[in-house]
């Protein structure tokens, strides 16, 4: 998954957390920055889905994708007793 976020430059969007929405006097850019960042969760939220079993889709078909990959995080190091998660299944 690393290897299809780099590439569509979308990575930031599972290490960093929504952004606050621009005030209504906001800069055209930074409305567009904050759209562009919202479409991209959109995105990489999908990816992240369909690389789940049916069961976990349904539990956080609702969390942005920075959301759930911080709470898969904990799920793996929890069930692999803090061990290192294997580098073909992280996130980062």
């Amino acid at each position: 998954m690393r290897i299809v976020l780099n590439q569509k430059r979308k990575q930031y969007v599972i290490k960093e957390p929504v952004p606050n929405e621009p005030g209504t006097n906001a800069f055209r850019a930074n409305k567009h920055k904050f759209k562009k960042h919202i479409d991209d969760i959109l995105d990489v939220r999908c990816l992240v889905l369909v690389t789940m079993t049916p069961e976990l889709q349904k539990q956080r078909e609702y969390i942005v994708a920075y959301e759930m990959t911080q709470n898969l995080k904990k799920i793996l190091k929890g069930k692999h007793n803090n061990r290192a998660i294997h580098p073909k299944f992280q996130y980062e």
